[in-house]
């Protein structure tokens, strides 16, 4: 046996050496939760299909020892990051500013919820209790929907630090910048702490009036401050589009409140605008200073961030007590959206005491200039309608409004498009920017001969977005010859129906003018069809020079259940040698309802093919109980309309309802004006239930350690009356294929568990008690579980108590390439098994490995929603005990 010498210089060294390490370890158990985090924000921006990158701003307390160059990011799908601080930036007042980036893929479509932590606030904010002890986090909620587009979140251009005065009104704006054009509303909520809990005894800060936050522009108006001391605000932000929730995304911001006689100063309000696209907007704003300060005068907003053309902001006088500033923006056509522009602008006192800081801000909307060179062309039942394109490159399609006779329009200055009070309406659309042709054939119905239509085009976007309205072009159908001017129902009978059809002498003079005849009109029926078989009704016989405005009357016909009915008339010259056809003739239809049940209304819709113009219908309804004969007099006044139908409400489900309508209507012949009236045929039908309920909205969250997935759907209220039940739909990602997965037949549970499963996509739709089933909500896949995990210790000592290294959650692994070291860089063990199944033995020589710690690389092959996706895996695995091991030393 050795003896063991032990030198009194060698022991004091290292004790020198373990007192240092406990010195530096009780430092880094400090310094871990020291305070420093004051406010911060975590903002996107899409990269490309299910990747995003992401940006986290944390506003740190320069006094603090700890300078995090990084910090854990959780991404909502089971998954964290350490991610390296990007950029740092010392501020005024004790503020760093720490800037981390990272890129992220999620595994598919879904609302995932992205959350940092970091221990501590600072110390000494009045209005969070034991600030800090207590652990800052931020949260941004996001919603990936291939429905709705790719998205980015706005940008937050003012900076969320802040100071205001006792006594006097404080307000802020973070200058909320969305590129996309979506919209945005403001309110404010509780900080948190960890797990992205609300921080309890929390509370605003005391103001002698109030604090809110407008929820349109994104003021934060602090009427006024009480106390000093430092303040910390939640702002949470939302972004919509197209009604639809996008991302919330809460601002945590601090303000020093301090005791000063200073006061802010007072900008001048500058005016919202609305100007075509290619307008150079250019303005001053002044600032004054009541305690006579030098001003520093800034500027922010959408206009600064665009590209090409972005705006300038110049202070062109600055003088103690007073500065000035020279706004331009030279407005492009990339700059129209539906959204407006805001400028948000922001004077800040030099007091030596303390800066003060004011706002305004103004809204500017870019709308795209009017379609050139409209052109209307009348074909022989329709006008063609041709134009040129946009020259907004981005212009999604096109609208197209009519009016009967010229009609001046005065748009909206901020909205664009045709204005509601306008004789304009719309008739059409087409998508796309190059299509530039459009006919108006009124919905397959023909337009009226001898009417002048103007016609307006009005450039869409697909944002919402449009144009001035181009000129009117105007063109007129030429009557035909002759003229009709009625086909009235007179008589309502299966056998001995009757119809009245009537048309005009007059316009024939200049026709007839010069030419000596004999004439000869000629009236013509189809049935069913207008371009049926004809059969001649009735001719002037003999023909004759005589012509005179006629009354024919069609009798002995089925008008009860056959319908429409098309009617002719031609003029025939009918010269001995010499007959023919003299002018282009004119078809008029008998007017029948169209009619559409419903739940307890039917719609009718007024069918007819006329070359006159209707100006007001009268609807009637039959009085008599169902299944009874209705003649004319057995119905009653129910409403009038002037459009193309009319709803009648309030009706009982399953019981029988017949309709017949008047119409009141003209024709404009050689500028004189023949009125018309004409009854329709009858038509019946039964209201039904056949209106599906509203779509639910979906959310879903995993639940790993349940190896289970959690839906949850809302509802709006108004909708419940007639829901019946809820159908869930579920995909496994592996295919775009929807089955129906379960029903909840309660319709009071907006929840429901998958068990077994953790990944795939769902949707819900909502039925009700006529089976009807409502649109499809939105789509949620989750892929959050799975996630592939290793094990950091093993006791290989042959107990059967974790004797071998095995992973978690291996299923959704296709393979792995693990390897793992001693501590000298030696390969002992390789494997592709995802299971792993190391027995602790060396690869070589099959002995096993001595206790220690091992380190791996272990590159992850998984199937996700996405595909196959590689993730690399590092780490430390400590083995303990192993009594078969031989020690290193000892090996060959």
């Amino acid at each position: 046996m050795k003896n063991t010498v032990h030198h009194p210089i060698i022991i004091s060294r290292l004790l020198n050496r373990l007192l240092f390490i406990i010195l530096c370890l009780s430092f880094a158990g400090l310094t871990a939760r020291a305070t420093h985090n004051r406010a911060g924000e975590i903002v996107f921006r899409h990269v490309s299909g299910y990747t995003y990158e992401f940006t986290l701003t944390v506003f740190a307390y320069t006094g603090s020892p700890v300078d995090r160059r990084s910090l854990d990011i959780r991404w909502g799908d089971n998954s964290v990051s350490s991610v390296p601080r990007a950029h740092q930036e010392v501020l005024p007042d004790s503020y760093y500013r720490n800037v981390y980036t990272a890129l992220h893929t999620f595994p598919g479509s879904g609302v995932y919820t992205i959350s940092v932590e970091d221990p501590n606030r600072n110390f000494g904010v009045s209005n969070i209790p034991n600030s800090g002890y207590m652990v800052f986090s931020l949260s941004t909620v996001f919603r990936i929907d291939p429905n709705l587009g790719a998205n980015n979140a706005p940008q937050l251009l003012v900076y969320p630090i802040d100071k205001a005065a006792v006594g006097q009104v404080f307000v802020h704006n973070p200058s909320a910048y969305d590129a996309d054009g979506d919209s945005l509303s403001y309110e404010l909520t509780v900080p948190t702490r960890e797990k992205n809990t609300e921080i309890e005894g929390y509370s605003l800060p005391e103001a002698s009036d109030s604090i809110v936050m407008n929820a349109v522009t994104g003021d934060l108006i602090w009427a006024s401050p009480v106390q000093t001391g430092i303040y910390n605000i939640a702002i949470k932000l939302f972004e919509w589009r197209n009604g639809i929730r996008q991302s919330s995304i809460t601002r945590d911001m601090q303000i020093e409140v301090v005791n000063t006689s200073n006061r802010p100063p007072v900008i001048s309000q500058a005016l919202a605008r609305c100007v075509e696209a290619g307008t150079v907007i250019d303005c001053e704003l002044s600032a004054t200073d009541p305690d006579n300060d030098h001003i520093q005068m800034t500027a922010s907003g959408g206009p600064f961030q665009v590209y090409p053309y972005p705006a300038e902001f110049t202070v062109v006088h600055n003088t103690a007590g007073s500065v000035t500033a020279h706004f331009r923006w030279p407005t492009d056509l990339t700059h129209v959206r539906k959204q407006p522009y805001t400028v948000t602008v922001r004077a800040e006192d030099q007091n030596t005491d303390v800066k003060l800081v004011a706002f305004t801000h103004f809204d500017i909307t870019v709308l795209a200039p009017k379609v050139n060179d409209v052109k209307a062309v009348a074909a022989r039942k329709s006008i063609m309608l041709t134009w040129d394109a946009s020259r907004c490159t981005h212009a999604s399609g096109y609208e197209i409004y009519r009016s009967i006779g010229s009609s001046a329009v005065d748009p909206d200055s901020c909205a664009g498009g045709i204005p509601a009070n306008s004789s304009y309406v719309k008739v059409g659309e087409v998508s796309g920017r190059n299509t530039l042709l459009f006919e108006d054939t009124n919905q397959g119905k023909g337009l009226s001969p001898g009417t002048e239509y103007c016609y307006r085009v009005v450039t869409v976007f697909s944002d919402g977005a449009k144009s001035f309205p181009s000129d009117e072009s105007c063109a007129t159908l030429a009557s035909g010859m002759p003229p009709l001017i009625m086909a009235d129902v007179v008589v309502i009978d299966e056998n001995d129906g009757q119809i009245q059809v009537a048309w005009l002498r007059r316009p024939l003079d200049k026709l007839l003018d010069g030419k000596t005849g004999p004439f000869q009109y000629r009236l013509y029926r189809q049935t069913g069809a207008q371009d049926g078989e004809r059969t001649l009704l009735y001719k002037t016989d003999p023909p004759n020079t005589q012509l005179i405005d006629t009354l024919f009357t069609d009798e002995h016909l089925n008008t009860l259940t056959v319908y429409p009915y098309y009617y002719t008339v031609e003029l025939w010259n009918m010269e001995t040698g010499n007959e023919f056809l003299m002018e282009e003739n004119e078809t008029a239809s008998t007017l029948y309802p169209e009619l559409a049940p419903t739940d307890k209304a039917i719609t009718v819709t007024f069918g007819r093919y006329t070359p006159w113009i209707n100006t007001r219908y009268e609807i009637y309804r039959c009085s008599k109980p169902a299944g009874d004969t209705c003649l004319f007099a057995d119905f009653v006044y129910t409403g009038t309309a002037s459009g193309e139908s009319y709803t009648d409400t309030g009706l009982t489900n399953g019981q029988r309802y017949c309709y017949r309508i008047e119409s009141a209507g003209y024709r404009l012949i050689d500028s004189i004006r023949y009125e018309t009236v004409n009854r329709s045929h009858i038509a019946c039908s039964t209201p039904l239930d056949n209106e599906p309920p509203c779509a639910p909205e979906l959310a879903g969250t995993s639940r790993c350690t349940e190896i289970a997935n959690y839906l949850e759907w809302t509802f709006n209220p108004q909708c419940m009356n007639d829901v019946r039940k809820f159908n869930i739909y579920f995909s496994s990602g592996e295919e775009p294929v929807y089955t129906l997965l379960d029903t909840v037949t309660d319709r009071n549970i907006l929840h429901y568990l998958h068990a077994e499963n953790v990944r795939g996509c769902y949707y819900v739709t909502a039925t009700d008690s006529a089976d009807n089933e409502s649109p499809a909500s939105n789509t949620v896949c989750l892929d959050e579980c799975g996630a592939y995990e290793l094990p950091n210790v093993f006791t290989p000592n042959g107990d059967n108590i974790n004797d071998v290294f095995k992973s978690y959650n291996p299923a959704d692994v296709r393979k792995v390439n693990m390897q793992i070291f001693n501590r000298w860089g030696k390969l002992v063990f390789r494997t592709e098994d995802a299971a792993i199944n190391w027995d602790g033995r060396d690869m070589d020589g099959k002995r096993f490995v001595p206790s220690g710690v091992y380190y791996y690389t272990c590159d992850v092959y998984e199937e996700r929603l996405t595909g196959l996706q590689i993730k690399t895996l590092t780490g430390f695995i400590h083995l303990y005990y192993n009594e078969n091991a031989v020690p290193y030393e000892q090996w060959e």
